[in-house]
């Protein structure tokens, strides 16, 4: 039996890495595709680090359980299922759940740091970097961290401005070479979506 083929979506915060997975998976047969969120193994929020203003960083690598993230997208990625945490933004204190994911011919992992880490990078067969303009980003966060993590509009601002764009520049940047699919706005992303479609469903 053949390994999954793996996907892998980066991109900088609120690129459009969910939207395309979300399309990948919605338009291919049914059992043919598993997802592997990156944002499943958030460490809870009282161990996140704060910057020197107080406020949390979420956007940077070791905000993640990474040991347990790299373990269980190794183990999917070849062909085992796993028990994979339930993360909620707004957790109460190691609230975190479990769910069980069985893997599937093809896996798409999906995150901003997804090709900073060597093992899963270099497990990936097909990786993808989206982006988008600085300006479209930045209110996609706002409007999604309002509507799905309860945020005040001042708080997105400082950590997109802080936080999110420094760590674009530092742990997703440099990846950008390596990568089989440069995706930079919407002209692109449709042009793409058939082709990707066709990758899955012919494997």
């Amino acid at each position: 039996m053949k390994p999954p083929l793996v996907i892998g979506i980066c991109g900088g915060s609120a690129s459009g890495k969910t939207y395309l997975k979300d399309v990948l998976i919605e338009n291919s047969p049914a059992g043919k595709v598993q997802e592997f969120t990156l944002d499943s193994y958030y460490l809870p929020r009282e161990w996140q680090k704060a910057d020197a203003n107080g406020y949390l960083n979420f956007d940077l690598p070791e905000a993640f359980n990474t040991q347990k993230m790299i373990y269980d997208f190794m183990d999917l990625s070849s062909g085992f299922s796993i028990e994979q945490p339930i993360y909620k933004y707004k957790n109460v204190p190691l609230s975190i759940d479990f769910k069980i994911v069985e893997p599937a011919p093809v896996i798409i992992a999906e995150g901003i740091f997804l090709f900073y880490y060597k093992e899963m990078r270099e497990r990936i067969d097909k990786k993808i970097f989206i982006d988008a303009p600085f300006e479209v980003k930045r209110q996609r966060r706002i409007e999604r961290d309002v509507r799905e993590r309860g945020y005040e509009v001042p708080e997105i601002h400082y950590r997109f401005d802080n936080h999110a764009q420094e760590s674009y520049n530092t742990y997703v940047l440099p990846y950008v070479q390596e990568v089989d699919y440069v995706i930079e706005n919407q002209q692109m992303l449709d042009s793409a979506i058939p082709a990707l479609l066709k990758q899955i469903k012919d494997y």
